[in-house]
Parts: structure tokens; C-alpha cells; sequence
């Protein structure tokens, strides 16, 4: 098996040329060797053939000397160096392997029975639109730079973090979240009403211009809400419809042997809270009486939030050191992995929504995220 040698512009290689091997494959170790491409690749050599070698040439019936030169025609790959460095998890610290996500979530550290803001505080953090609008936070929303401030510290640590400044600052702006009990500690708190504050804080130092809710947390939460009253004894009476925007639907739990209303299923306990009966004034009749009220959605938020009303107040009227207490309702109400909230919404939403559906069935895009079809984002479905 001779040994030439193979020149490929400034570069030599010493190969060792196997004349029983076909040509194709012999291109292939040339790959290997030099880095030039099969279809590339023109081999030529003096006195052994003529022109180019073909695929079809046999080698076994050319005489190669030892050390002949074979000139070999084509540019080889370049490889690029990587434009970002390759880092691995064991060469990282802590910090650097929270900031990637090679590591478990952070979580935060109790602050006497803060578990209600720990968790609530959890689930906002993993929305991208409200965490982007916490770091636009104006200066002197101190709330909302707070918050931000926890979110990053949770982002670059792998340890527990003491949300030390926020818990501080809840407490000084909302008095109920300071509430010691009778041996001193911190009482347990409500994680709904935890929301509620948050929720109307940043709603009011999160403004956002553009967005028909005026703020960033209506415009990422938001729920267009379509009432509707109307008089069970007089169908002369008009009805009268209302409009209205709330950070939450709320799904009623009822039950017990007692109880007529028995609510098993998530969709049971939000019908509930949408639909009811009232006394109020009838112009008509000129007195009180029974109106019905049904409650529709009229645009959909990005992110829905939903209240699992589990407390209820019971009056104490034999105690005397309370009047009431707050009590739990222990049930299981199921739910679905994916909620569909179609027949809660309004006929025009609806419209919108079998429109975006058929879009979705016949495989065509288009939509905007929000659910509604029309394009715009809002989830109002008007375009």
C-alpha cells in the first residue's frame, strides 16, 4: 500500500492509499482527512490518470509509486467557533445555575405564617408580562419595585429567600396582614386576600398606556364582565345590564346533607356564583321584588385566576368573646386539566370564539393568544 502525499491548497497530508478501495470511498476518507467535502473534491495526478478522477476509475490498475503527490482540489469546512462558550452545570456556581434553571426552583422562607403569600407569590412570578411590568415599575412605587426585587432574588438563588422587604412592606400598607395573635406571632392569613391587595396595589402603580384597562395588571388579569337583571314579576319591567371588570371568577362551594345546592364540579361552583336572585326595587310594580341576575363573560384575560370560596362567616351570637368566626367548607370539588369557559360567556364572545375554534380544527393561525378570534389581543372579541 503506497504512501503519497496530498496537497490541498497550503496544507499536506501523508495518506495511505489502499488501490483496492473504490473511489467513492476513498473520497469519503479524504473528508475525513482534510475536511473538503465529497462533492467538492477534484483528485488529480500526474502521470497516474488523466484529468480528474472518476468514480468509475479502477486504482488497482494504476501503478502508484511511494510518495507520489496527488493534488487535491476543493475547499475544505470551516468550523465556527461557538458564538456563546459551552458552560456545564458541575463547572457553575449556585447563583449561575438557578439563573439557567439547572436547579429546582427557589422557594421563600417563612416569615411567621406567610405560606398564603409565599405560594400566591409563586404562581405570579412565572407570568412573563407582569414581571416585565415590574421591572418598568415608576419610581415611587415602592409596592411594585418590591415585588420585582423578591422575583429577581428568587431568580438567581438556589437557597430559600427571606422576603424580608416585601413582607415588611405588606404589613405596613395592609394593618390586617400584621395581626398578632394572643401569644404574639403572626396570625395565618387568607391567601384570596393576599391577591386582592396585590392585585388592586399594582393595578394602581403598574399604569400602562395603549391598553384599554389603563394598567398592566388589568391588562394582563382582567376579566369584561356582562350583567344582566331582570324582573321575575313583571315582564314589563326592562331589564338592565350592567358592565363591569373584576381580577377573578369565583366558584361558590356548597354542600352538606342539608344543603339543596350540591357542588361537586368546578363548572357547578362558577355557575353558581354567575347566576342568583335578589329583592330590589321594581319601578313598575312600585315595590320590592324577586329580580334574577345572570353574570356572562364578555373578554377573556391571558391568565385567569379562580377563587375556590372556602370560607364562609358564622354569626356566634352565644359567645362573648366573638361575634363571629370564619369557617372552612371542607369538599372536594373536581376540576379539568383544561377549563373551558364557553357557556359562561356572552352570545357575542361565544360568535367569536366558534370562530376561532373552526380556524383551530382546520389548522389555521392566527390567533392572538387571547381566545376571543378576533385578532386585537383584548379578548373582547369586537376586532
Amino acid at each position: 500500500m503506497p504512501r503519497v502525499s496530498i496537497k490541498n491548497g497550503k496544507n499536506t497530508f501523508d495518506f495511505d492509499l489502499d488501490p483496492t478501495v473504490p473511489v467513492p470511498e476513498l473520497r469519503v476518507l479524504l473528508y475525513s482527512l482534510t475536511g473538503v467535502p465529497v462533492e467538492r473534491q477534484k483528485l488529480m495526478a500526474k502521470g497516474l490518470w488523466r484529468g480528474t478522477l472518476k468514480d468509475t476509475d479502477d486504482l488497482s490498475a494504476v501503478n502508484i509509486p511511494e510518495g507520489h503527490q496527488v493534488l487535491l482540489m476543493g475547499t475544505a469546512e470551516r468550523v465556527e467557533a461557538p458564538e456563546v462558550k459551552t458552560v456545564f452545570v458541575e463547572d457553575m456556581t449556585s447563583d449561575e445555575k438557578a439563573r439557567a434553571g439547572a436547579v429546582a426552583p427557589a422557594g421563600m422562607v417563612n416569615l411567621g405564617n406567610t405560606c398564603y403569600m409565599n405560594s400566591t407569590l409563586q404562581c405570579l412570578r412565572y407570568v412573563p408580562e407582569l414581571r416585565e411590568a415590574l421591572r418598568a415599575s415608576p419610581p415611587g412605587a415602592n409596592f411594585s419595585r418590591a415585588l420585582a426585587e423578591t422575583f429577581a432574588m428568587l431568580d438567581a438563588s438556589s437557597e430559600p429567600v427571606p422576603p424580608v422587604r416585601f413582607v415588611n412592606l405588606l404589613r405596613t400598607t395592609f394593618p390586617n396582614f400584621a395581626a398578632q395573635g394572643s401569644r404574639g406571632g403572626y396570625m395565618q392569613q387568607d391567601a384570596e386576600e393576599l391577591y386582592n391587595a396585590v392585585s388592586e396595589t399594582l393595578a394602581a402603580q403598574l399604569p400602562a398606556s395603549g391598553t384599554r384597562s389603563g394598567n398592566s395588571w388589568d391588562a394582563i388579569f382582567g376579566i369584561q364582565m356582562e350583567e344582566t337583571w331582570e324582573c321575575a314579576e313583571a315582564d314589563e319591567e326592562p331589564p338592565v345590564v350592567r358592565s363591569d371588570r373584576a381580577r377573578k371568577l369565583v366558584c361558590n362551594i356548597q354542600g352538606g346533607a342539608a344543603s339543596a345546592v350540591q357542588v361537586n364540579h368546578l363548572h357547578e361552583g362558577l355557575r353558581l356564583g354567575l347566576e342568583g336572585t335578589v329583592e330590589k326595587r321594581s319601578e313598575v310594580l312600585g315595590r320590592d321584588a324577586s329580580w334574577t341576575r345572570r353574570t356572562r363573560i364578555a373578554g377573556l384575560p391571558r391568565y385567569l385566576c379562580v377563587h375556590m370560596m372556602r370560607f364562609y362567616w358564622k354569626a356566634t351570637p352565644d359567645s362573648r368573646e366573638h361575634s363571629g368566626v370564619k369557617c372552612k367548607i371542607v369538599r372536594p370539588v373536581s376540576f379539568p386539566e383544561t377549563l373551558d369557559l364557553f357557556e359562561f360567556c356572552t352570545d357575542k364572545l361565544q360568535a367569536a370564539l366558534r370562530r376561532n375554534r373552526a380556524r383551530a380544527d382546520r389548522g389555521i393561525g392566527g390567533g392572538d393568544g387571547d381566545g376571543d378570534g378576533d385578532g386585537d389581543g383584548d379578548g373582547d372579541g369586537d376586532g
